[in-house]
């Protein structure tokens, strides 16, 4: 019988060795990595969302920090907010999913949908706009037109006037000819709508414009960039002199 304890007692030492071995080399193997502080959506946040400094606050619930293995983060995570700050949400990114700097443009972009655009207070309006009317097709986005109307008087005469100064011309003919044109290239020459900024109320006169009178539009000039004034150096003016 005292065989039998001794036995057993060696045996339980050796498992009892064996265990520790290998709670040890099983420690070795899941040291923890170095790990960096990125972010992800704290919630669902939706296509076409400017993001805003008030957005980024900690208690706006918006974003959340993730720990990431330093290994596997790369240059499209996010590891500061104030980074994306006026940049637009181009697809929807689901809570939990980590922010990638590849989903997100700049407000200008012509991947942001034309709503972040607006100034303040102002819609965007579509109308026809042929050649005939529309300036032979030479009207660009980020051109400004007048509308000029023609119109009978009371006494059967017609009258000239300017109905609206500088509307600022947004898209020209529709989006998918505008995206057609942005990949190949080219610009649109044949369109047959613009859009243009202006108030709600514009936009109502614009509309009764439209139906009831005929049109036309006047391109104004760009607004040229003014070359800075060279300064007349000493030795110049002495040699003018």
């Amino acid at each position: 019988m005292k065989k039998v304890y001794l036995i057993a007692v060696v045996f339980a030492l050796l498992a009892m060795f064996a265990t520790f071995m290998f709670a040890n080399q099983l420690d070795k193997k899941t040291t923890i990595k170095d790990t960096e502080i990125v972010y992800a959506a704290a919630v669902d946040i939706a296509d076409n969302t400017a993001i805003t400094e008030e957005m980024i606050a900690e208690d706006a619930g918006f974003f959340k920090q993730v720990n990431v293995i330093k290994d596997m983060t790369n240059e499209t995570m996010v590891t500061d907010l104030t980074t994306i700050v006026g940049k637009v949400v181009k697809t929807e990114i689901l809570a939990d999913e980590l922010i990638n700097i590849n989903r997100l443009a700049d407000a200008d972009s012509d991947e942001v949908g034309l709503s972040q655009k607006l100034a303040p207070g102002h819609v965007a309006y579509s109308f026809s706009a042929g050649s005939v009317n529309g300036v032979d097709g030479y009207i660009r986005v980020g051109d400004s037109v007048d509308v000029i109307v023609y119109e009978k008087n009371g006494e059967g005469k017609t009258v000239t006037s300017v109905a609206y100064k500088d509307l600022k011309i947004l898209r020209v003919s529709n989006a998918s000819a505008d995206a057609s044109a942005s990949e190949s290239g080219s610009t649109i020459r044949d369109y047959g709508t613009l859009t243009v900024e202006v108030t709600e109320e514009q936009a109502l006169q614009l509309y009764q414009i439209e139906s009831d009178y005929t049109f036309k539009l006047v391109l104004n000039p760009r607004e040229q960039i003014q070359q800075p004034a060279q300064e007349t150096t000493q030795a110049e003016e002495q040699t003018q002199a």
